[in-house]
């Protein structure tokens, strides 16, 4: 009993001593070896990386992307309409006539016949005599007008070695209206006067009774404010015991 004791004990002590030297075998390591990088992800809760340690930036990605916060848009500006870099194209030009005239002043001079009638029913005719015309216009509606004018003739004639001279003139209100284009009527109503005179001396014919004339013509040339005219002039005036009338061509011009 005792010497199996004794190999008990001695077989103990053997695994003892065995388990002891390997253990210390197995803490020594065999060679130097490198130490693993830590994983800055990856801490216990609570804990942050050591002061002073910034993690590598990842292989192949540039720069590491920027702290998180918070996005800010850019602010909306209001609409505003394209710029063009020309200018843009001029206005069409005016047209080279117009017939809606609001103001007009004219003129015209021509040939003219002055002939004359008494009550008895003889009637007489003088020479050659001159046209004229004034007038002033105000537009009422496209291609009418109001007038104002002073229309006339006026003739001279030799008698007994003396100068005669004979003129008509009425003052007028009237119309003038736009056919066409170019094509025009004219008309008024008003007071004539019929004068004579020797040699630059007034005699004793000067009447006055109511008047009336119209005229027909024609605007050879037309600008954007102005024209130039023909037209044919009738007039014919009723005085006290003889009846006046006469006819004139006249060229005008017309500014507008």
């Amino acid at each position: 009993m005792k010497a199996i004791k004794a190999a008990i004990v001695s077989g103990l002590a053997g695994l003892t001593v065995l388990g002891i030297h390997s253990g210390a075998q197995a803490q020594q390591p065999e060679g130097p070896a490198e130490a693993a990088p830590a994983d800055p992800g990856r801490y216990p809760p609570g804990y942050g990386p050591p002061p002073g340690y910034a993690p590598p930036p990842p292989q192949g990605y540039g720069a590491p992307p920027p702290a998180p916060g918070y996005y800010y848009p850019p602010p909306r500006r209001a609409y505003r309409a394209p710029r063009y870099a020309y200018y843009p194209p001029p206005p069409p030009p005016p047209p080279t006539y117009t017939l809606e005239r609001p103001f007009m002043l004219g003129g015209s001079l021509g040939l003219a016949g002055l002939h004359y009638h008494f009550s008895d029913g003889s009637s007489a005719s003088d020479d050659p005599a001159a046209g004229y015309s004034l007038r002033l216009g105000f537009g009422i509606a496209p291609r009418l007008l109001f007038l104002i004018e002073a229309n006339g003739a006026v003739a001279s004639v030799s008698e007994a070695g003396y100068g005669l001279s004979f003129d008509q003139t009425i003052y007028d209100l009237g119309l003038q209206v736009f056919l066409t284009r170019k094509l025009f009527v004219r008309g008024g109503v008003g007071l004539g006067n019929i004068r004579a005179w020797y040699d630059g001396y007034y005699g004793d014919v000067s009447k006055t009774g109511f008047a009336m004339t119209g005229s027909v013509g024609l605007e050879l040339l037309q600008g954007y404010n102005w024209s130039f005219e023909l037209a044919g002039q009738a007039i014919a005036g009723f005085y006290s015991g003889e009846n006046w009338t006469s006819y004139a061509l006249n060229l005008g011009f017309n500014f507008f």
